[in-house]
């Protein structure tokens, strides 16, 4: 399959889940409803590992990789969720979501300033339209 249609699926995919996170809260806390999707993906994952005979990649993983995952698991996983479902159970989705899956604005800033990444005028342009969307969504 294509990246454009990765891309979609995973678009589609991403759309829907927080409907079903939204009904979720109503009745479950937000860490309760984190612990239980953290479980759900635990297993969902170690299934995919063992039929796809690739379990042994876990302990072939370098100190530094395994660094770097454990940070995106702790600010993306963790505390970026935990912050997220919060936001989710007490605000609109209308307004949580478009704000919050505006990150890419802050990965392009962090790129620039730590990985040496340009900074194109269409990026300028395009980190602007969100800037200008997020203002009209307040």
């Amino acid at each position: 399959m294509p990246v454009l249609g990765l891309c979609l699926l995973t678009m589609l995919f991403w759309g829907m889940a927080p409907l079903f996170e939204k009904a979720a809260l109503a009745t479950v806390t937000p860490l309760t409803a984190l612990a239980i999707r953290a479980f759900v993906m635990a297993l969902a994952y170690g299934a995919m590992l063992l039929a796809t005979g690739s379990v042994g990649e876990l302990f072939r993983v370098d100190g530094r990789g395994l660094l770097y995952i454990v940070l995106s698991a702790l600010f993306g996983g963790v505390i970026g969720l935990f912050i997220y479902f919060h936001a989710l159970k007490i605000g609109d989705v209308e307004l949580v979501i478009p704000i919050t899956a505006s990150y890419p604005l802050v990965t392009v800033l962090l790129a620039v300033l730590f990985l040496g990444e340009s900074l194109t005028l269409s990026r300028l342009f395009g980190a602007a339209l969100i800037v200008g969307g997020i203002y009209f969504l307040r």
